[in-house]
């Protein structure tokens, strides 16, 4: 598949080397290495399907980016080294509709390089919606951000720009221009912050208009940033690419604060968070909810006989089993120790006994490895489907339940009447 492919074509091949063995170690990712125009030929016409190309402007048998058009032609999108760079040579490179080009400055182009690469590997994940009423202008957008592997809606005004977001509620970037029929740029920020804050979606205000305070009027309306018409393609990318990896990081440390280290299962704070939302939605729309409360059989002796780190890969393993059986809507998490709480929605006793007892028996049949041994382990559980004045007070029943099926002999499940 070309999205586990990168052809690189290099004439230097200490350089060749490096960013090969560099993509191979730090992204996972095959590559192809040629060192001339003619080998690249050859190994396109072998096969041609490639997820980015990397290619050094001015080759042996190619000194005048002979290469470039090349490969372009095979409709593979390519980053270009070069060694030097003035505004004609800028102007031809970007003209060819390349991703980016790198001046090779030492081995900050190279991190430029691999950045870039990740950074292209992961915008296949986002939508980016782009609103402007002028066609051309729409499609040239479309096209920059295409060519950096986003997913692309459009949308001709602010109206049609809310209506595609009700279709697809998870865009994360938009980007709007100010001047349009039925809704303009300032009153779509203002709609979109109702909803969505700065740290879910970022939106980048566009105008060819001259005025001084357009710019910082967009931003006071809740944009994330803005760019006057026309741009250079260089800021453009930057500028998008700074907007979105500030969204990805406050994500990131949002999910480190609210997931357990270990096993990547929610922490119990986030159990709280979420649990006593799902707790007030139950009691008000009398919708059904399970907590249960479970806990790995003769944990201690796991960690005693095989050491704490065969203890912690036993609880990632029974982290995974739990989370492969529950839905997107329910919620696993670690509560301390060997012990984990459980929330499924909307299930009635029935199913929640089902649920919670298909855990323990795969628990029971699944095993580990650790030091040329067989580790098998149990669990046991106790649940609470009566909806009680709190989540706190479920799950204390949960607990009581789950020492009831422990002094009853463990492995089992206990669930209220």
């Amino acid at each position: 598949m070309s999205e586990h492919r990168i052809l690189v074509v290099e004439d230097n091949k200490a350089v060749a080397k490096l960013i090969s063995s560099r993509i191979n170690s730090e992204l996972d990712i095959i590559t192809k290495v040629a060192h001339s125009y003619e080998d690249a030929k050859a190994i396109m016409n072998e096969n041609d399907s490639f997820f980015i190309a990397i290619l050094d402007l001015n080759l042996p048998d190619a000194p005048d980016g002979e290469i470039v058009d090349l490969v372009l032609s095979k409709e593979i999108p390519s980053i270009v080294l070069t060694g030097t760079l003035d505004d004609d040579l800028r102007k031809s490179i970007l003209s060819k509709n390349v991703v980016d080009y790198i001046v090779k400055e030492g081995m900050h182009a190279i991190d430029y390089v691999i950045h870039l690469i990740k950074r292209l590997k992961n915008n296949r994940d986002i939508k980016a919606l782009v609103v402007d009423d002028t066609a051309t202008f729409r499609h040239l957008i479309s096209r920059m951000l295409e060519l950096h592997k986003f997913n692309v809606i459009t949308a001709v005004d602010g109206i049609d720009a809310l209506e595609k977001i009700k279709e697809h509620s998870d865009i994360k970037l938009i980007l709007t221009d100010y001047e349009m029929p039925k809704m303009n740029g300032f009153e779509l920020v203002s709609e979109l912050r109702k909803d969505f804050s700065k740290d879910m979606m970022a939106i980048i205000g566009l105008s060819a208009n001259t005025s001084e305070t357009l710019s910082a009027q967009f931003l006071k309306k809740g944009a994330n940033d803005f760019l006057s018409k026309p741009f250079l393609n260089e800021e453009f990318y930057c500028r998008v690419t700074q907007n979105v990896e500030i969204l990805e990081l406050i994500h990131e440390i949002r999910e480190a604060s609210i997931r357990d280290y270990l096993t990547g299962l929610y922490n119990r704070r986030y159990l709280y968070e979420i649990g006593n939302n799902l707790h007030s939605n139950a009691v008000r729309d009398n919708l059904a909810i399970a907590v249960g409360m479970v806990d790995i059989d003769f944990f201690k002796k796991i960690n005693d006989t095989y050491g704490h780190d065969v203890g912690d890969i036993a609880l990632k393993h029974v982290a995974g089993l739990l989370t492969g059986h529950v839905r997107k809507t329910d919620v696993v998490s670690r509560c301390g120790g060997e012990e984990f709480c459980v929330i499924l929605t909307n299930v009635d006793r029935q199913r929640a006994l089902l649920v919670f007892g298909k855990m323990r028996k795969v628990i029971e049949k699944s095993e580990i490895q650790a030091d040329g041994k067989t580790i098998k382990m149990t669990i046991s559980v106790g649940v609470c489907t009566s909806i009680k004045n709190s989540l706190e007070s479920m799950i204390k029943t949960a607990d009581e339940l789950l020492y009831e099926a422990k002094e009853s002999g463990r492995n089992r499940v206990v669930i209220d009447i």
